[in-house]
């Protein structure tokens, strides 16, 4: 993939101009609630900039300045880039802002002068579970019209600790008087230079392995145009988690996925007559614990308790299991603790009851902790208690969802048609059935990872809801 030249600036406060920067296809925006300074009239509401479509239905406001819409994406993630898909009455300056408590808003990335009806717009390195745009100034004499917004990231956080920090580096040359080693030294005025000449590398060495899931590049004025982030168990065998072409940014934040000892930026076309330069290479991740979890789930009792149940396949020094619950999605509590089995090759299974979780959408993650005194969070899984107290809905279990997803019908409602569709809209199945049943399986191993939408209707009502896979 190569950068796009847009007719607008863009400047990124903080986190420096990403070059490019690999980011999830999923509409983490798509179908969630929506909140706006102003609407034009009825006919245009916030939650048409959520619906899918980029072309016909519009979110629109008044004709005046500030204005601002945002979107509540249900829980914190990683975040990559916003798109956002301009009717004729276009932002001209506007910021993209994020929260986890839509009261406390961090800029992101600033834009001025635009003059495109479609922006693609990196923010990756940021984190949150609103996204906002915030105008400042019109692009005509009319408010602002979107017909998307449309928000792209990766569930999770990623851990802010710099690995590289301090950690041996090797490189495939040096420039006189400015040794490797000045690249991870957390000085950004020091700097490693390499020979005038490609292909040139430099890698690090963690000293254990790590879920690799950030990579910063701050480069001096010899930047690399074209490179490969690489990762290795051994420093013999690389495997490639992104790939950068047509650089022309002096910082690179880049969103990775992988799990290695060793991490290399890997240069194959220089950004000027001279070598590559970096005042600093930083690698962000979580260390890989002898543990694995194979499912983390919360269900709803009839009794008004969640149950959390979680399987390990083997485990190693493996001390115990933190249960912590937010409200958010962005701010953990400890509430229990189950032991763990220190050793094992066979799978486990493990539960725990919370009978004191309170209403409306709560969130659950375990921290698991080795004996040595490392730690790694588990995924967040979340259940709404707001409709498991009313006897009559329609709820799904688990979510996020594996293998089989669960409808509870505890009312015994006629369920008539089940329709799924993804983060684009696009419906992925159907099922046309009639059934009274307590409980409905829908298979979902066959689907790709990603966010989905869940239409059931019944003799009386129309209920949609949503599930991570």
């Amino acid at each position: 993939m190569k950068l796009l030249v847009c007719s607008f600036i863009v400047i990124f406060l903080g986190l420096g101009i990403p070059g490019y920067a690999q980011c999830d296809t999923i509409d983490l925006a798509f179908g969630h609630p929506a909140v706006t300074s102003s609407l034009e009239n009825a006919s245009y509401p916030a939650s048409q900039a959520f619906d899918g479509d980029t072309s016909n239905t519009r979110w629109s406001s008044a004709w005046s300045d500030p204005q601002y819409i945002y979107v509540d994406l249900g829980a914190v993630y990683n975040l990559c880039q916003v798109n956002l898909y301009w009717e004729t009455a276009l932002g001209a300056n506007f910021t993209i802002q994020v929260s986890n408590d839509a009261s406390t808003w961090t800029t992101v990335a600033t834009i001025v002068g635009n003059t495109s009806y479609k922006n693609q717009i990196s923010i990756a390195g940021s984190s949150g579970r609103y996204v906002m745009m915030y105008g400042t100034a019109r692009g005509t004499t009319y408010g602002y019209s979107l017909f998307a917004f449309q928000v792209f990231g990766y569930p999770g956080t990623c851990n802010n600790n710099n690995l590289a920090l301090n950690q041996t580096p090797y490189v495939s040359s040096t420039q006189g008087g400015f040794p490797a080693s000045n690249a991870v030294d957390g000085n950004f005025t020091t700097r490693w230079g390499s020979a005038s000449s490609d292909p040139q590398y430099i890698y690090v060495d963690l000293g254990t392995t790590y879920n690799i899931c950030q990579v910063n590049l701050y480069w001096e004025a010899a930047y690399g145009a074209t490179y490969n982030i690489d990762i290795s168990p051994d420093a013999i065998t690389w495997t490639t988690l992104d790939s950068v072409y047509e650089n022309v940014a002096s910082n690179n934040v880049i969103p990775v996925n992988g799990s290695g000892r060793y991490v290399r930026m890997y240069g194959l076309t220089r950004g000027t007559m001279y070598g590559y330069s970096l005042f600093e290479f930083q690698i962000f991740g979580n260390i890989v614990l002898p543990i694995t979890l194979v499912d983390f789930a919360a269900v709803a009792d009839p009794n008004g308790t969640v149950v959390l149940t979680w399987t390990t396949e083997e485990e190693t020094n493996n001390k115990l299991f933190q249960i912590e619950r937010s409200s958010d999605g962005a701010h953990f509590a400890t509430i229990g603790e189950v032991p763990g089995a220190g050793n094992s090759s066979i799978p486990l299974h493990y539960q725990w009851i919370d009978p004191s979780h309170g209403q409306g959408l709560i969130y659950y993650r375990l921290l698991q902790l080795d004996l040595d005194g490392h730690s790694t969070y588990s995924n967040v899984v979340t259940i709404d208690r707001t409709a498991a107290s009313n006897n009559s809905a329609l709820t799904i279990f688990p979510n996020p969802a594996t293998v089989q997803l669960f409808i509870r019908n505890p009312a015994g409602l006629a369920i008539r048609e089940i329709q799924l569709y993804n983060a684009a809209g696009n419906q992925v199945a159907a099922y046309s059935i009639v059934t009274t049943a307590a409980s409905v399986e829908i298979p979902v191993a066959s689907l790709a990872t990603g966010l989905y939408v869940l239409k059931i209707t019944t003799t009386d009502r129309i209920t949609v809801t949503k599930f991570l896979k």
